[in-house]
C-alpha cells in the first residue's frame, strides 16, 4: 500500500487568493489524458476523460471537509456520497463515475485541481490471488496540476481512502503500489 500526503491546501483549505483574483471558476471544462498504471507484474495505459460541470460550492465542500476532519473516513464517505454531482470521470471508454468533490486552487501561476469520485474506479493488482482486501477503498482521487507555462501533469488513485493526518491535513491511502500517472493532459472548455 502506498501512503501519500495529499494537497492539504487544496483539500482542506479555503479558496485561495489567487483563485479569487481570477474571478470566476473555469468550469465547465473537460480534461483528457493518458493514464498509465504499473505494478509488480506489468503495466497498462488507457484514456482518461474528466468532465467538470462545476466546482463544488462552498457549502457542500465545507460539509464534506468537516465530516472528514471531525469524523474521519467513516463520516467523510456518507457526506461525500450525499454531495451533489459536479462531474464525471471515464476511464478507457468504460462507465462514467460520479465526481462529487471538485476543487481548484491557483497559486503562483499553478492551477491544482483535486477531484473525488463516490466509488472506486479500478483495483490495480486486485486480481492476484495474494492481493489485499478491497474493503475500505471506496473512492477514487485525481489530481491535475496545470502550470501557466509547460505541460500539465497528474496522478490518480483509482481505489483509495483518506484520513486526517492529525495536523489539519489529509493522508491518502492508495490500494495500488504506485499511483496512476497522467500524461498528455489536454483541457477544453465546454
Amino acid at each position: 500500500m502506498r501512503t501519500a500526503t495529499v494537497l492539504v491546501s487544496v483539500l482542506l483549505a479555503g479558496t485561495s487568493a489567487g483563485l479569487m483574483a481570477q474571478g470566476k471558476a473555469t468550469a465547465p471544462e473537460t480534461f483528457t489524458a493518458t493514464a498509465q498504471a504499473k505494478n509488480a507484474t506489468g503495466g497498462a495505459s488507457g484514456t482518461l476523460e474528466v468532465r467538470v460541470s462545476r466546482y463544488t460550492p462552498d457549502f457542500d465542500r465545507k460539509t464534506v471537509e468537516e465530516a472528514l476532519r471531525l469524523g474521519g473516513y467513516p463520516r467523510f464517505l456518507p457526506a461525500l456520497r450525499n454531495a451533489p454531482e459536479v462531474g464525471q470521470l471515464v476511464l478507457a471508454g468504460g462507465p462514467a463515475y460520479t465526481i462529487r468533490y471538485a476543487r481548484e486552487k491557483v497559486d503562483d501561476d499553478v492551477r491544482t485541481i483535486v477531484l473525488v469520485t463516490d466509488r472506486p474506479v479500478l483495483f490495480i493488482g486486485g486480481g492476484r490471488a495474494e492481493s489485499k482486501p478491497r474493503a475500505g477503498y471506496e473512492i477514487a482521487l485525481v489530481q491535475i496540476v496545470v502550470p501557466k507555462t509547460g505541460p500539465a501533469s497528474g496522478t490518480m488513485a483509482a481505489a483509495a481512502r483518506v484520513r486526517p493526518d492529525g495536523t489539519g491535513g489529509v493522508v491518502l491511502d492508495d490500494y495500488a503500489e504506485d499511483p496512476i500517472t497522467l500524461t498528455n493532459i489536454a483541457r477544453r472548455a465546454q
